[in-house]
């Protein structure tokens, strides 16, 4: 990079030069009418130069800097898990499966019918799916409003 970054100064310095100088010449005797005579580049030329030249000597001086190293710390190391045991789950006891009594005649087809239904609905109502004595009070009454006694 540097000998490009050089490379790269003296060229822009040889054509900022050169447009700077470039411009009107007269090599005969001067007219009698005229009274300024060009010179050369003069004060425009230098300034040109100048322009070109500033920018770029910086951003030599940039390139041939080393490379700025920051150090980074590894981040911290993170705590160990916590382990939580689950919370004990505690069941109802539980209780014999009770025996079915259809009160209004129901027949057996009609009463394993019931006995789905009862199950299904038992299972919508709050709580019922994480206690089993909520779940099993929800089955008698549904059962009992369907005509059933249960023993």
């Amino acid at each position: 990079m540097k000998t490009f970054a050089r490379t790269l100064i003296v060229s822009a310095l040889i054509t900022a030069t050169g447009l700077a100088s470039a411009g009107p010449r007269y090599y005969g005797p001067p007219p009698h009418h005229h009274h300024h005579h060009y010179r050369g580049p003069g004060l425009g030329g230098l300034v040109v130069g100048l322009a070109v030249a500033l920018p770029l000597i910086a951003l030599a001086h940039q390139a041939e800097r080393p490379a700025e190293v920051v150090y980074v710390p590894p981040p911290a190391p993170l705590p160990p898990p916590v382990v939580v045991a689950p919370a004990p789950v505690y069941a109802a006891p539980s209780r014999p499966v009770p025996v079915v009594y259809p009160r209004n005649g129901q027949s057996a087809a009609q009463t394993e019918f019931d006995q789905r239904e009862c199950n299904r609905w038992a299972t919508s109502q709050p709580a019922a799916m994480a206690d089993s004595g909520v779940f099993n009070r929800a089955v008698d009454a549904c059962m009992d409003g369907r005509g059933y006694t249960l023993r």
